[in-house]
């Protein structure tokens, strides 16, 4: 039965259900094994089980998500991610104590420390059950506060993917804290969310300061900024300040410079996934340069973060605005608007970077026979299509171009990159079927 985030329950109920489908078995083989290593810190595991965490998502080739969906699958991941903790640190799994830690950790994660506590089955007289609720409704009310509706407003910051990954550290941290621990520590948790919130007026203010560079922090954006970081979980005077920034922002030297070192990179990361995610003809302001410059970052570094927010970027905003609420099938169903945009987008990436595709193509010659297959209009099997996104992926890094179509819902793409390749490129036995000889070069369509 669908959950109903208009009640105050759902987040116990949500827990409720991933308790009952927990298995810590299943679990154990599923994180990955450099994580299960006991011989390293388990924060420093953590935090790495949450970054990879960032990534999960449902492929639009399995429906796309709707607003809903796709606010619980956010809340879902938080508590796989603390159950995950949990196991990494050899707790057992006692599901009644479970649910009551992980209400006093999500209540901590939203701030409310005091239900947290009194929540907490690791304090003396805590973990009772009118607590535990008290917790839950308190946590589930924030996460709607920040993360509801989900996403970014249009005309808005390209924020939602650095706060969600600053979230799930600062969950990952709390996690693993109160697992060393066997309790929460209440100096330590306002500390992490004092530092959290930091890192995320920083992020704000780092990409507000981008499309000031560029040109387009107008009256709107700005407007729209000012909004997003009112809902933001930091301090009253951490969100004064940052409203002054985003009124006037720093350059990126100075932005640099204020930031703490570890943090620089994460910022660079966003900076870069944001001039991805740029309409096409955008272009670059120079920004995220100058940062990486401040930053001591450059060279292979900055070329290989660059490649991964092609990535990142391919399976983010695009695919997600785009194909949202269009069914799986609109490549055999006809073309609306917005298949009118999938199609213009990429034609002119095909088009732009057509010489080093078609090079990388010939080097690969299953994927050619795959993507004729593809433009013949058949349905490539589960396997075939796995074998071509690995080998996207793959292409991806030496063809950032190509993270468009290894992102997810990129096989829904695959037809019309084949039909937009030179027909050179495709086996003999598809130029037959298309009634050319095979010698012959098909006139072009």
């Amino acid at each position: 039965m669908p959950l109903d985030i208009r009640k105050p329950t759902w987040l116990a109920e949500l827990v409720d259900r991933e308790l009952a489908e927990y298995d810590p078995v299943e679990a154990q083989l599923r994180i990955p094994p450099d994580l299960r290593d006991a011989g390293s810190p388990l924060e420093a595991r953590a935090r790495m089980l949450a970054t990879r965490s960032t990534g999960r998502r449902r492929a639009p080739e399995d429906g796309a998500l709707t607003p809903e969906e796709d606010f619980l699958e956010r809340a879902t991941v938080h508590v796989r991610l603390a159950l995950d903790v949990s196991l990494l640190a050899g707790s057992p799994f006692e599901p009644s104590r479970r649910r009551a830690e992980l209400a006093a950790l999500l209540a901590a994660l939203a701030g409310r420390v005091s239900e947290a506590a009194a929540a907490d089955p690791g304090r003396p007289g805590g973990g009772a059950a009118p607590a535990v609720r008290r917790a839950f409704a308190a946590a589930a009310a924030a996460q709607r506060r920040v993360a509801w509706p989900p996403g970014d407003p249009r005309g808005g910051l390209p924020l939602s993917a650095g706060e969600l990954a600053l979230e799930r550290w600062l969950l990952a941290a709390l996690a693993s804290g109160y697992q060393a621990l066997g309790r929460l520590d209440e100096a330590e948790v306002r500390r992490r969310l004092a530092e959290s919130g930091r890192d995320l007026a920083l992020l704000v203010e780092a990409l507000a300061s981008r499309a000031a560079a560029a040109g387009k922090l107008d009256l709107h954006r700005r407007r729209e900024a000012l909004r997003q970081a009112t809902r933001l979980p930091v301090a009253a005077g951490v969100k004064a300040r940052l409203r002054q920034r985003v009124r006037l922002p720093r350059g990126a030297g100075e932005l640099a410079r204020a930031a703490p070192v570890p943090l620089r990179s994460f910022l660079l990361e966003q900076l870069l996934l944001a001039d991805a995610l740029d309409p096409p003809g955008a272009g670059p302001t120079g920004f995220s340069e100058a940062f990486a410059a401040e930053s001591g970052i450059g060279g292979e570094q900055l070329a290989a973060m660059r490649a991964e927010a092609a990535l990142r970027a391919a399976g983010q905003l695009w695919l997600e605005r785009v194909l949202d609420g269009t069914p799986a099938g609109w490549l055999a169903d006809g073309w609306g608007e917005a298949t009118d945009q999938v199609a213009e987008k990429v034609a002119q990436v095909v088009t732009d970077n057509l010489e080093a595709i078609v090079t990388e193509v010939k080097q690969t010659g299953e994927l050619g026979q795959l993507l004729a297959k593809a433009a013949a209009g058949k349905a490539l099997s589960a396997e075939e299509k796995r074998r071509v996104r690995e080998q996207l992926v793959d292409l991806a890094r030496a063809v950032p171009a190509l993270a468009i179509f290894a992102a997810p819902g990129g096989m829904l793409l695959l037809p019309i990159l084949a039909k937009l390749l030179p027909f050179r490129l495709l086996p003999s036995a598809w130029e037959r079927r298309r009634g050319a000889p095979p010698s012959e070069e098909p006139p072009a369509e």
